[in-house]
C-alpha cells in the first residue's frame, strides 16, 4: 500500500516537472519572437512622434516617392532615395521642413568637418540612435512652433523662450566641439576653428528663422 502511494506521488511530481518545463519553453519562444520582431524593425524603421500630436506629414524621397501619414507613426524610410524631405503641418502652427540624410560619421566633429549640414534635430545622434542599414534615426520627434496668438505680449514671450532654448542648445553643441578638439590636441586646429565657425553660422540661421516666424505670426 505504501509502495503504491509512492508510485502515485512520483507520477504526480513527474507531471508537475513536465508542466513546468513546457511553461518555461513556451515563455522562451515568446521572448525570442518579440526580440526578433524588434530587431527586424530597428534596421529600417523610424518611430515618428510630434508636438502637437496627430500631425499630417508628407514624406518624400529624392526621386519623387511620397508617403502621407499621421503622427505618431512607424515609418520605413529605408527604401526612400536620400535626401528625404518631411513636411508636417497643423492648424495654427508653422509647417516643418525637415531634411533627412544618412549619418555615416558618428562623431560630431568629423561630421561638421566633413561638411555635413547640422541642425538641432540631428546634432546629437550616436551609433545606437541610428538604424544599422539605413543610417537614419530610429526615433524622430517633430515639434512645430505656434503662429497664432491672442496678443503681442503672449507672442513675444513665447518666441523669447524659443530663442533662448535654441541658443542654449547651439551653445552646448559648440562646447562639445571645443571639448572634442582639446582631446585631440592642446591647441585648437584649423579644422576645429572652421567647424566651430560653421556651427555658429547654423546657429545664426536658426535664430534668424525663429525671429522671422515671430514677426510673421498673427494676432487673433
Amino acid at each position: 500500500m505504501i509502495k503504491g502511494k509512492k508510485r502515485v506521488s512520483q507520477k504526480r511530481v513527474s507531471q508537475v516537472l513536465l508542466l513546468m518545463i513546457l511553461c518555461i519553453f513556451c515563455t522562451a519562444c515568446q521572448n525570442t519572437t518579440q526580440i526578433t520582431e524588434t530587431s527586424s524593425l530597428s534596421s529600417s524603421h523610424t518611430y515618428l512622434t510630434s508636438f502637437p500630436r496627430l500631425l499630417s506629414c508628407e514624406v518624400k524621397g529624392y526621386y519623387g516617392k511620397v508617403l502621407d501619414l499621421t503622427t505618431p507613426a512607424l515609418v520605413n524610410l529605408k527604401n526612400f532615395e536620400k535626401p528625404i524631405t518631411m513636411r508636417c503641418n497643423h492648424a495654427g502652427y508653422w509647417t516643418s521642413n525637415i531634411i533627412l540624410e544618412p549619418i555615416h560619421k558618428i562623431r560630431l566633429l568629423d561630421r561638421v568637418t566633413g561638411g555635413e549640414k547640422i541642425s538641432l534635430l540631428t546634432s546629437r545622434y550616436t551609433a545606437d540612435d541610428l538604424g544599422p542599414e539605413s543610417k537614419l534615426p530610429r526615433a524622430l520627434h517633430v515639434a512645430l512652433r505656434r503662429k497664432n496668438f491672442r496678443n503681442s505680449d503672449i507672442k513675444n514671450s513665447y518666441y523669447a523662450e524659443e530663442l533662448l532654448y535654441a541658443k542654449k542648445n547651439w551653445e552646448s553643441i559648440i562646447e562639445d566641439l571645443l571639448l572634442s578638439c582639446k582631446q585631440q590636441s592642446d591647441q585648437i586646429s584649423a579644422s576645429c576653428r572652421t567647424s566651430i565657425k560653421r556651427i555658429e553660422r547654423f546657429m545664426r540661421q536658426d535664430l534668424m528663422q525663429i525671429e522671422q516666424q515671430r514677426r510673421r505670426s498673427a494676432i487673433e
